[in-house]
Formats: C-alpha cells, sequence, structure tokens
C-alpha cells in the first residue's frame, strides 16, 4: 500500500499555526480584560468603603473631605469603566478572529479527510482487484 500524501500539508500547517496565534491572541486579550474587571471592582470597593466611614463621621471637615475624595474616585472609576469596555471589545474581535482562523483550519483539514478517505478507498479498490486478478478462472 502505497503512503498517502496531502498536497495542502503546507496550507494545513499554516492555517494551524494561524489559529494557534489567535487563540494565544484571544487569550492575552481576555487576560487583560480581567485585569481591568478586576481593578474596576477594587475602585468599586475602595469607594463602598470610603462611603461606610465616611458617613460615620460626625465631623464635616472629614465628610466634606469624603466627598471630594468620592468625586475623584468616581472619574476614576468612570474612565476605568470605559478601559474595561475598550479592552472587552478587543478581546471579543480577538475571539472572532480566532474562530475565523479555527473555520479556516477546519476547511482544510475537512479536505484532507476526504482525500484520505478517497485514497483509502482506492487503495482497497486495487488490492481487490489485484486478489480478483490472482484467482484461478474456471473453464466453463
Amino acid at each position: 500500500m502505497a503512503a498517502f500524501k496531502f498536497r495542502l500539508a503546507k496550507v494545513l500547517k499554516v492555517r494551524e499555526i494561524r489559529e494557534e496565534q489567535s487563540k494565544f491572541k484571544w487569550a492575552q486579550e481576555e487576560r487583560l480584560a480581567h485585569e481591568e474587571r478586576a481593578r474596576l471592582a477594587r475602585l468599586r470597593d475602595t469607594e463602598q468603603e470610603i462611603k461606610n466611614f465616611g458617613y460615620g463621621q460626625g465631623e464635616i471637615t472629614l465628610r466634606l473631605a469624603m466627598y471630594e475624595y468620592l468625586e475623584a474616585l468616581g472619574r476614576r472609576i468612570e474612565h476605568q469603566e470605559e478601559r474595561v469596555a475598550v479592552q472587552e471589545k478587543a478581546a471579543d474581535r480577538a475571539k472572532e478572529a480566532w474562530f475565523e482562523a479555527r473555520k479556516e483550519r477546519k476547511k482544510v483539514t475537512t479536505l484532507r479527510e476526504r482525500q484520505h478517505a478517497a485514497f483509502i478507498k482506492e487503495e482497497l479498490s486495487r488490492e481487490q482487484k489485484a486478489l480478483d486478478d490472482m484467482r484461478p478462472r474456471t473453464l466453463l
């Protein structure tokens, strides 16, 4: 039996490499988005702690300082929310690119599987024909 040789093996290899690269890129973007969400959560926790502390104070100067700090913290939270949104969009784009690369690799893989199945079928057919030719024929 002859060995199967897929003519588009190099194309398949390139598609596999692209898929792995895009998967890695998506993982990086997702990790960065997770970090941005964690920063936002820490800022919100800090805001809640400041509110809890500040509202318990009876001194007006502390309350005024708290309000100023909360205002600045609110701007930081808004900025962080924007960063989270931008990073999540980047992660979504990277995920779409990964899915596209995966689809392209799957096309070539499917073609390889079909060609391999056709090759096996042809080899078995050839083998059967050779066996049929070896069988002694009886005279009628």
